[in-house]
């Protein structure tokens, strides 16, 4: 099935969860925010939300640095 994550169409399997996306696209999970469907998705739900055909993801990770 086909979601929409950081503008990109992407292919995922079916029963994937937000979890399971972030580690297979290596995000450090620590600095991540996730925003699904326009609404931000909290940290504790990432492991039982699973995605849906037509999802729009946005994955923000925070960098330090100076």
């Amino acid at each position: 099935m086909q979601i929409i994550a950081n503008g990109k169409l992407q292919e995922i399997s079916a029963g994937c969860t937000v979890y399971q996306l972030l580690q297979y696209q290596a995000v450090t999970l620590k600095a991540a925010v996730v925003e699904l469907n326009e609404k931000i998705l909290k940290q504790e739900h990432w492991q039982s939300t699973l995605l849906q055909a037509g999802d729009r993801l946005e994955i923000l990770v925070f960098m330090g640095g100076g």
